[in-house]
């Protein structure tokens, strides 16, 4: 499934000015005269307007650049428009959305391209995050500036990965690698990293229960703890018992203390009434009553006198009985209060006690708290074993999951290297000039001379190879910029230009950017030759922009 180019604009929308490159969806060589005509900005455009960031000179930095694609792939024509970091995207002629961010795109492009990168980011947590839309194209992209040195790359901002986790991504394109196995791989290394900080706590434990055991052994070589332990729980049980008692002698003497107060208050009020009941002595006559049965004779006043006497009588008694309980509840109170202080008593006694054997009972304690650590100890290492446990297990099944992408990976490798060796000799590269293994994504080592050829070799060969591994998978247009970078390969020239224009191993569109070659491309069927013939240092055009500005306004309108 090949994605193909059909053009490129690029519109500077404050000065009205434009400039659009058709391409044939074979071989391309876009070439001029002369340099600083806009060769690089216009390859750099290519993946920058699907959503790759490029190193674009200064001044186009400066403009308010607009620029837009149209491209086919798996029977649709999708037309792409980027202003800054927003798209529109248009697909078979209708509009399909905007979207403000790269990421937002990103999804998006997923669902196209029908391919989909997750990585291990640098940050500490090792997040897995998807990647942005640079890595659908690295393999398929030289840079002019950037891409020809051995450790450099052809985008920016890619940093946020580390360069193990780029080169994983070229085995995404040869099918051999998925999100998967990112997730394993990520649980592989967190499981491996967690069972070593859990030994060496287990270590750590060791030897902090290996010190407080020996200071242990020499606290129950001095004292007998269990006889100590065994007067401690008397002592306490003893003190509870005390205490208990106190509790009741206390409440037993409050009780009887109200009740005195109670007592004492009646026999008060006795007192009183009685006085006031006092019988007077003298007799005086009264009034007499006949008794109308007997007819004796009575006088009214003794009946008043006797009700009188029978009354104090009575209140005599009880004063009499209040006395009596008023003195049993003092008598009691005061054997309440001496077994209330006897108790007390008892407690200074085992406090006295407790202060003479405090060395002793400190002893004890720190023994008890030194046993309670070590046993929290062995509990820790009890867990880190059994987690420890459950890690490996973890990993073993990881290994065996892992060791069938290792299989599948060493079987496209060993096809990339085949081809990589072929086209190698091809390009006239002896073989003791370069590394004799090595796979896609990875920086060959070569001299100057040596240097642009291996990076064209690496590049057919990753194609070739995921042409033969993942021939359904996306394939990318093969986007060179200036292969005749290095002056010392100036004699190896043309034969890297016609290795890429005579290309057959796959279908992949090649566009390439060289001020030299345009006589060799012309012998060559199938290439479009693209020539240049603008201003030095001024590629847009207000003509180009007059031809195509309502078709401009149009996508503007959409941001």
């Amino acid at each position: 499934m090949n994605l193909v180019v059909s053009s490129i604009t690029m519109v500077d929308l404050t000065n009205k000015e434009a400039k659009r490159i058709s391409f044939s969806p074979k071989k391309n060589l876009l070439t001029s005269t002369r340099n600083h005509l806009g060769k690089s900005v216009i390859m750099k455009s290519i993946y920058y307007t699907l959503g790759a960031e490029v190193y674009y000179p200064s001044p186009i930095k400066r403009l308010n650049l607009l620029t837009y694609i149209d491209f086919s792939l798996d029977a649709h024509l999708y037309r792409v428009a980027r202003l800054k970091n927003t798209f529109v995207l248009y697909c078979d002629g209708v509009f399909d959305g905007c979207y403000q961010s790269v990421g937002d795109f990103e999804e998006r492009l997923c669902e196209i391209f029908d391919l989909e990168i997750d990585l291990v980011s640098k940050d500490r947590d090792g997040t897995i995050i998807k990647c942005p839309p640079a890595f659908y194209y690295m393999p398929y992209y030289v840079d002019q500036e950037n891409g020809w040195a051995v450790n450099s790359s052809s985008f920016d901002k890619m940093a946020q990965f580390d360069l193990p986790q780029r080169k994983n991504s070229y085995f995404f394109h040869l099918g051999v690698l998925d999100n998967s196995y990112v997730e394993i791989s990520k649980r592989h290394k967190t499981n491996k990293k967690r069972i070593d900080e859990l030994a060496k706590e287990i270590d750590k434990y060791r030897t902090v229960i290996e010190t407080l055991q020996a200071g242990l052994n020499a606290i129950q070589m001095s004292f007998d703890t269990a006889s100590l332990e065994r007067a401690i729980s008397s002592r306490q049980q003893e003190i509870k018992r005390i205490l208990e008692e106190l509790t009741q002698t206390r409440s037993a003497l409050l009780k009887a203390e109200d009740d005195l107060i109670q007592l004492t208050h009646e026999k008060e009020l006795l007192s009183k009434y009685i006085k006031k009941k006092v019988p007077n002595e003298d007799f005086v006559c009264g009034e007499t009553i006949e008794c109308p049965r007997c007819g004796m004779v009575f006088e009214q006043v003794l009946t008043q006198r006797l009700e009188k006497i029978y009354l104090r009588e009575s209140l005599l008694e009880d004063y009499t009985v209040a006395a009596e309980g008023q003195k049993r509840l003092e008598k009691q109170i005061i054997k309440l209060k001496r077994k209330f202080e006897a108790k007390q008593q008892g407690l200074k006694d085992f406090e006295k006690e407790l202060a003479a054997d405090r060395e002793s009972y400190n002893t004890y304690v720190k023994s008890k708290a030194t046993n309670q650590l070590l046993k929290e100890y062995w509990d820790q290492i009890s867990y880190n074993s059994s987690e420890i446990d459950r890690l490996r297990k973890d990993s073993a099944e990881i290994n065996q999951r892992l060791s069938a992408y290792t299989q599948e990976k060493e079987q496209a490798n060993t096809v990339y290297q085949g081809n990589l060796t072929r086209l190698l000799a091809g390009l006239d590269i002896p073989s003791d000039q370069v590394e004799t293994e090595s796979e896609p994504g990875t920086h060959l080592s070569a001299s100057g001379a040596y240097g642009p050829r291996c990076k064209i070799a690496q590049m057919l060969a990753f194609v070739e190879t995921q042409h033969s591994t993942a021939p359904d998978l996306i394939t990318f247009p093969m986007v060179i910029d200036s292969p005749n970078v290095l002056e010392q390969d100036d004699e190896h020239l043309e034969s890297i230009i016609r290795t890429l224009l005579t290309w057959d191993k796959t279908s992949n569109q090649i566009i390439v950017a060289s001020i030299q070659g345009r006589n060799m491309a012309s012998t060559i069927d199938d290439v479009k030759i693209i020539t240049l013939d603008n201003p030095q240092n001024h590629l847009f055009d207000s003509a180009e922009y007059a031809e195509y500005e309502a078709e401009i306004a149009e996508i503007f309108t959409q941001f």
